[in-house]
């Protein structure tokens, strides 16, 4: 393997972006924790270019500006794996994510390799290296790394950048157009957030709800989520999914009708009880009720939709010569569906579309599907 250099300080993050800067790409990966806060808590970053491979640490007291202005030159490829969460935590520091993206996973999907394809099972098909996964629980939070952890960490990228110039040329100028357009789409979502008033529209069993409820429910959403971004817990640790349904098909009164609700942390009842009371009051006495919402599946001329709707997915994929895996899935095709036939338009003014109406998807579909859907209607 490629050998590395751990930086930790500012003369030698300058040296190395200086460096890069030379090059037409770089592999990229982070390492963070995420299992007790809200927001991810950036760990390792792990780069390699040509024959230089890097890992900066971001605990080291650096200013990370010039890498993160690195990242943003738009001639400069970022070549990266499976990178959703990724796009998360650079957003998150950058404020912004970079755009000259290259997902890998994407990229051999849509090569022919198989589907979200991991990244251990990447490196095996194209170097036959099976990789050591027993760091991937890591504290990468704490320090000083192990060695055998340091390797782990430059592992992601060593063998990602070797793999990457392999992947180009097995895509023809269509099917690498299409890996582009799909890796910034994947980018551009990670970076669009729901407006928390509208969060309810999106929640799985709020067709269970009556108008009322959902009034109810649509505040409990916007508290769970403040309260979760305040104390930079996740969102779970607030309240879990069942959890704020049952306050919303419940509306509890008091601080002994809370007790009585599945799952509610005793610490939130007894911390944020009054408040919580308070929110679901406020729910109720809304005079402005959200629409009736049902379950897909119960609704007129689904089914029809639903299968008309797959048949030109699987056109598509024939035109296109890609699994229809990859054009849309079950969620997706019901999350079209769900747009058009539940989201109110004030809502829609406030939203990013669906996925089969955006990029290359909506090139393709966007006319037919609206069509079908506004007509049934």
């Amino acid at each position: 393997m490629t050998p590395y250099q751990v930086i930790t300080t500012q003369a030698e993050l300058l040296t190395f972006c200086q460096y890069a800067q030379q090059f037409s790409y770089l592999a990229l990966d982070t390492e963070f924790i995420r299992t007790r806060t809200y927001y991810a808590r950036l760990g390792l970053l792990q780069v390699r270019v040509e024959n230089t491979l890097v890992l900066i640490d971001p605990l080291a007291n650096i200013d990370l500006t010039p890498f993160w202005q690195l990242l943003k030159d738009p001639a400069l490829t970022i070549v990266i794996h499976a990178g959703g969460e990724d796009y998360e935590i650079l957003a998150q520091q950058m404020g912004e994510v970079p755009t000259a993206i290259i997902d890998t996973q994407i990229a051999a999907a849509f090569a022919g390799r198989g589907d979200a394809l991991g990244y251990a099972a990447l490196v095996e098909q194209y170097t036959q290296v099976e990789l050591d996964k027993s760091q991937s629980r890591t504290d990468w939070l704490q320090r000083p790394l192990k060695p055998e952890q340091l390797d782990y960490a430059a592992a992601d990228v060593h063998y990602l950048y070797e793999i990457y110039p392999q992947l180009l040329a097995e895509l023809s100028p269509d099917k690498l157009a299409l890996v582009q357009a799909e890796s910034e789409e994947q980018v551009r979502r990670r970076a669009e957030s729901v407006p928390a008033h509208w969060l309810y529209l999106f929640f799985g069993n709020a067709w269970q709800c009556n108008q009322q409820q959902l009034a109810v429910l649509r505040e409990l959403l916007q508290w769970r989520l403040q309260r979760a971004q305040y104390s930079d817990i996740p969102l779970g640790f607030v309240a879990k999914e069942h959890t704020l349904l049952e306050l919303a098909r419940r509306c509890p009164q008091s601080i002994t009708q809370l007790r009585s609700i599945p799952d509610l942390s005793p610490v939130t009842i007894r911390y944020g009880g009054e408040r919580l009371l308070a929110v679901i009051e406020q729910g109720l006495a809304a005079t402005e009720l959200p629409e009736p919402l049902q379950r897909l599946t119960d609704m007129s001329g689904y089914k029809a939709a639903y299968q008309q709707m797959k048949q030109w997915v699987q056109h598509t994929a024939t035109e296109l010569g890609i699994s229809p895996g990859l054009v849309a899935s079950r969620r997706q095709i019901n999350d079209v569906i769900h747009w058009e036939w539940q989201v109110p338009s004030r809502a829609k003014a406030e939203l990013v579309a669906p996925d089969l109406y955006r990029s290359w998807r909506g090139a393709k579909l966007k006319v037919l599907i609206e069509d079908l859907l506004q007509r049934d209607r």
